[in-house]
């Protein structure tokens, strides 16, 4: 594999209503450098045939990967297939979205241009924007990130664990950021690998957000985490009818901070180690999230981190 060639790992589960369309979005890409990997975590429809078909008619561009477990979950998924994979540049894909063509050239640039400013030694992710659509792949909003309320004036790894505005198929990253991410002590305690590779890389190294869409991300009711529209009235009365699954979210997040500092603990400064130990606690306080108020995006957020984190 070339030094500028990137891996795209594509990880399925019952996916066959929109995979088709997600590989021919890949095999259109205007930039032919890249090579995909097919991985299934036991699916009972057809996608596991569609996989072998793809395989078969494209061997040079696909390979089918099979993994020796099952693994329940996108995240374990896809932290097991970065860590099959040697590639010097990585790509996450999910299974109902659709690629723009040009998305590879795009991300795979940017990947280089950052790494030319810091070295490939610098751990780097590349991030970008996307077109929420419904399952017809007509759009709900033009941006994802506007839409969700997320912002990267400044990529801190802090407000990252506070809220993440990374989606795992719409990043790519370098060989250095999967082995720094892959040391993670205990992978059951992060929420998902794309939050984690977002964290990882602001404070170890950088992070690239895109403000352009890559790719059409697809809403069909299945999906693993989806859109949310959180300026609207309909998401607050929602979220307000749902305190126990805000309260395990934010429970989430902080054991996500908790496993972040024993992992990095070697590395971490004391402002670093303070601001962690006081995140992760069953109960931070308002206090915490008022001193931390520039880190947290929205004031319906804000509001339920202090009554309820």
């Amino acid at each position: 594999m070339s030094e500028t060639r990137a891996e795209i790992l594509l990880a399925t589960h019952n996916g066959e209503a929109y995979l088709r369309e997600q590989v021919d979005s890949i095999l259109a890409q205007c930039d032919g450098r890249w090579h995909l990997t097919l991985s299934d975590d036991g699916s009972t429809d057809g996608t596991q045939a569609i996989l072998d078909e793809y395989a078969a008619r494209f061997p040079d561009r696909i390979a089918r990967y099979r993994a020796p477990r099952r693994f329940g979950n996108a995240r374990d998924h896809f932290f097991h297939l970065m860590e099959q994979c040697d590639a010097p540049y990585v790509f996450l894909c999910d299974q109902d979205d659709v690629w723009y063509p040009d998305k590879v050239g795009r991300m795979l640039g940017a990947l280089l241009d950052a790494e030319r400013a810091r070295g490939a030694d610098t751990p780097t992710l590349v991030f970008s924007d996307q077109v929420p659509t419904d399952a017809l792949l007509r759009p709900l909003a033009p941006s994802l990130m506007r839409m969700q309320e997320q912002y990267t004036e400044e990529i801190d790894y802090r407000a990252l664990l506070l809220q993440n505005v990374v989606t795992g198929g719409a990043c790519a990253l370098n060989r250095a950021l999967a082995r720094l991410a892959l040391r993670c002590t205990d992978a059951s305690q992060v929420v998902m690998h794309d939050w984690w590779l977002g964290v990882v890389a602001a404070r170890f190294g950088q992070a690239v957000y895109l403000d352009e869409p890559t790719g059409c991300y697809r809403q069909h009711g299945g999906n693993s985490v989806g859109a949310k529209d959180t300026a609207s009235a309909a998401y607050a009365a929602r979220a307000l009818g749902r305190i126990g699954e805000m309260r395990r979210a934010i429970a989430g997040k902080k054991r996500q901070a908790a496993e972040f500092a024993r992992t990095y603990e070697a590395a971490l400064t004391r402002e670093d180690r303070a601001f962690l130990s006081a995140f992760a606690r069953p109960r931070s306080g308002p206090m915490f999230y008022i001193r931390n108020r520039a880190l947290i995006h929205g004031r319906f957020r804000l509001a339920g981190m202090m009554a309820l984190g």
